[in-house]
């Protein structure tokens, strides 16, 4: 055999090996992704089945809390965003940080704000007034969502019913009973997403609304900002402050002044619980968010879980 056809079968077979080698490398490259991801998996899921735990456990004592309650005819918010079931109960919400894991529960409630199912045109008007809504939607806005919730088929001077809903594409039907979801407004005619989260212009109306209880409103509950949009003075709305503490225990009676603007209540029945749980180092968390209806009895309270929703949200780490 020639010098030349050596030398040519030994650089095929130096190729090949190349080959090889390289195709080893690349299998052992994916093992060991392979198996660096599988450990992180598993790790993910051991860290999320413990968060996951975490934040069930804060969730129940936030259960446990509503139902210590031992003043049925009181239940208030401090200054700091506090929820008080009686003023000898302390109250459990805020941020916990061990070594291990951070648990955060936050209740509020759903009675401290304008139930847009029960909310006539005017107390529609002056939640849109105050998140700045552009006075030429306004009354398009007011209009169509009358016309969402109301049973009857007729639409107002600028509302909508059937015949606008069916003409879009996709088409559907307006709903012509109560909302199930706050965000159900983005259905309605001219309900822009910056009126319900916000922008730059404009107010978000997310946090002032909620579809939850019989639209009564608690006094002790309320938000400066509602009770001034509904009407209340200043002095009025300072003077309900300065009992909103552990001190006074809340506003025991609804004056006229209160009254006549909506707040027909010193306690409440619907709370949202939100509980985020996660382990310390992890950029994943657990957040559970509840609506818990709760009612009184001879022997105490009863709870009635009306919404629940689990998701795992990421965070910085």
């Amino acid at each position: 055999m020639s010098n030349k056809g050596l030398t040519s079968n030994s650089g095929i077979a130096l190729l090949m090996t190349l080959w090889v080698l390289v195709l080893l490398s690349i299998i052992a490259m994916s093992f060991s992704f392979s198996t660096r991801w599988g450990r992180a998996s598993t790790r993910n899921f051991k860290e999320e089945t413990k968060a996951y735990y975490l934040a069930m456990s804060g969730y129940q004592e936030a259960l446990g809390y509503l139902l210590s309650d031992k003043d049925k005819t009181v239940d208030f918010i401090d200054e700091d965003g506090n929820l008080y079931v009686d003023k000898e109960a302390k109250p459990i919400t805020g941020k916990r940080v061990t070594d291990e894991s951070e648990l955060e529960i936050k209740m509020t409630d759903e009675e401290s704000k304008i139930n847009i199912n029960t909310a006539g045109g005017e107390r529609l008007k002056k939640l849109f007034d105050y998140i700045e809504m552009p006075p030429d939607s306004e009354q398009e806005v007011i209009d169509s969502t009358l016309d969402w919730i109301d049973p009857d088929k007729e639409h107002r001077l600028s509302g909508a019913e059937n015949e606008y809903y069916e003409s879009l594409d996709p088409p559907y039907k307006a709903k012509n009973r109560s909302l199930n979801t706050v965000e159900e407004l983005l259905l309605v005619k001219g309900f822009k997403p910056e009126y319900l989260h916000g922008s730059e212009e404009i107010k978000p109306l997310y946090n002032l609304i909620t579809i939850f209880g019989d639209g009564g409103m608690n006094i002790n509950t309320a938000s400066k900002e509602i009770m001034a949009m509904l009407g209340m003075s200043q002095i009025d709305i300072d003077a309900v402050f300065k009992q909103r503490s552990k001190e006074f225990g809340g506003v025991k009676q609804i004056s006229t002044n209160f009254a006549s603007v909506g707040f027909n209540r010193t306690a409440s029945y619907n709370f949202r619980i939100e509980v985020t749980a996660g382990m310390t180092g992890s950029t994943q968390a657990v957040k559970i968010t509840s609506i818990v209806k709760r009612l009184p009895t001879t022997k105490g309270f009863d709870l009635q879980t009306i919404y629940w929703r689990e998701s795992i949200e990421s965070r910085r780490s």
